[in-house]
């Protein structure tokens, strides 16, 4: 009877195990799943590293463009300030040559009236 109590307590034993066993597969084979997704997505790394690093280099140029941008429109501003302020200048000057011209003009014409009157 003992030797039949032993049995059974093998067998339940066993299956126990088994079921175990079988469970640990299980879970094994999802690990080893988990793991090659793992090793996609490490391998993408060193990817994204040279992605980010070519995209830091471009930011990079790209702001000394806009610094250069920015340096030229400044000069551009004040060349055309400058040329704005020498037409008015010379605005004034012609306006002044041409009050002058017509005061002279009228001169002219009022001594021509007063001659030939």
């Amino acid at each position: 009877m003992l030797n039949a109590q032993s049995n059974g307590s093998l067998r339940e034993l066993n299956t126990k195990l088994l079921a175990e066993i079988a469970e640990l597969r299980k879970k094994f084979a999802e690990i080893m799943v988990e793991n090659g997704e793992l090793k996609d997505k490490n391998a993408e790394i060193p990817d994204l590293r040279r992605k980010f690093t070519e995209l830091e280099a471009e930011k990079a140029e790209l702001k000394d463009r806009i610094a250069e941008l920015l340096r030229q429109a400044v000069e551009e501003s004040k060349r055309r300030d400058a040329e704005n302020i020498e037409l008015k200048s010379r605005v004034v000057e012609l306006e002044t040559s041409l009050a002058i011209m017509e005061q002279s003009s009228l001169g002219v014409a009022l001594a021509n009236h007063l001659l030939y009157e």
